[in-house]
């Protein structure tokens, strides 16, 4: 059974083994102190501290540091924070500290007296957790539940449970124990193991990432089953090289057009998904973007760009016909003559284009 404990804030370490945290991340103190506070965010946990003290509900889980067998005293022991990060970053501003890596430290916000008073002493953490409890916990908080992390992190930490096995039955057992599907954890999986493969290819640096939140771009583009064949893309069963090594080249191309690097950015977001699988079931819009990486010029040689343009010529045969009711009464106004003969021109060249002859 989980047992709890008050210690002193300065005795809590940053989990270097938080999924959340980059894998570039050398997982100093500093350095995870850094990153918790500028791109996960505190700002919301520091202001709520700051105004209502430490609020009982979601505990601290913590586990000892292996060092604290030569700890002199019990004020001298050390402990990692395996949930509740965010906070600990808080309270150890609260408490004067520093993230001490010489950039810029963040404001302050006041303390009211009866937050003061729940934060300055020790607060309470819990120790004891078994790895089955605290999984099904963390899964069931930030996997499933409301306080969900990044695809990324999610593949991170499902990834670190179930290797180096990735057999069926084992999935689905960890899959029913955070509250999910077989197949959405196996969508986390994969989608990190490909970038891992695409990295070991030669075909991705993350540190030639324009951002640092490309992972949640890649993983919802590989979604589509137009982008799964583009890719041949293997799921089922799970390997560490889901992309076939005679398409690796491909794996290169989608990483350019989604991920992009420094010098070269991405072409295609999430919202453009339906446009990407058009370009890539059509051989001559693929070539096109291949060459020029322009997704809405490649559009022009896809099926998606047909439908776009018979729409557009009902929409203004129906506007038309809506005119015709009221044109006999004012077709002698000088405005109304220009938009007539204007109407022609393009019908003219409607027809001429329609026959295969563009128009200059």
């Amino acid at each position: 059974m989980p047992r709890e404990i008050e210690v002193e804030v300065k005795q809590l370490l940053f989990d270097p083994q938080n999924p959340r945290l980059p894998e570039l991340l050398d997982k100093s103190q500093p350095e995870i102190f850094r990153f918790l506070v500028a791109s996960i965010g505190i700002q919301d946990v520091l202001q709520s501290i700051a105004a209502s003290g430490m609020i009982a509900g979601d505990p601290i889980i913590a586990r000892e540091d292996d060092g604290n067998a030569r700890a002199q005293s019990e004020d001298d022991k050390k402990y990692y924070v395996i949930e509740g990060n965010r906070r600990l970053a808080a309270l150890k501003l609260l408490n004067g500290e520093k993230i001490g890596d010489g950039g810029e430290e963040p404001t302050i916000p006041e303390i009211v007296q009866v937050a003061r008073d729940s934060i300055k002493g020790k607060i309470t953490i819990q120790l004891g957790w078994k790895a089955p409890e605290i999984d099904a916990y963390l899964g069931y908080k930030h996997v499933t539940g409301t306080s969900q992390w990044l695809p990324e992190a999610k593949a991170r930490f499902v990834i670190a449970r179930v290797r180096p096995s990735f057999l069926p039955e084992k999935l689905a057992s960890f899959a029913k124990s955070l509250g999910t599907t077989t197949p959405t954890l196996r969508r986390w999986i994969v989608a990190y193991l490909t970038l891992k493969q695409a990295e070991s290819a030669g075909l991705f640096d993350p540190q030639q990432a324009p951002g640092k939140r490309y992972f949640g771009t890649f993983y919802t583009l590989l979604g589509s089953q137009q982008v799964q064949a583009f890719l041949q893309l293997k799921s089922d069963p799970v390997t560490d090289s889901p992309v076939p090594q005679d398409y690796l080249s491909n794996l290169g191309d989608f990483i350019k057009w989604t991920i992009g690097t420094t010098q070269v950015p991405p072409v295609v977001n999430s919202r453009k998904q339906k446009q990407l699988d058009a370009v890539l079931a059509s051989p001559s819009a693929l070539q096109y973007f291949r060459l020029k990486h322009e997704l809405e010029a490649a559009l022009l040689y896809t099926e998606y760009n047909a439908d776009e343009v018979r729409l557009k010529l009902l929409n203004s045969a129906y506007l038309m016909e809506e005119t015709l009711q009221k044109l006999f009464d004012v077709r002698e106004q000088p405005g109304v003559v220009e938009a007539v003969r204007a109407v022609d021109i393009a019908y003219e060249k409607l027809k001429i284009n329609a026959r295969g002859t563009k128009t200059p």
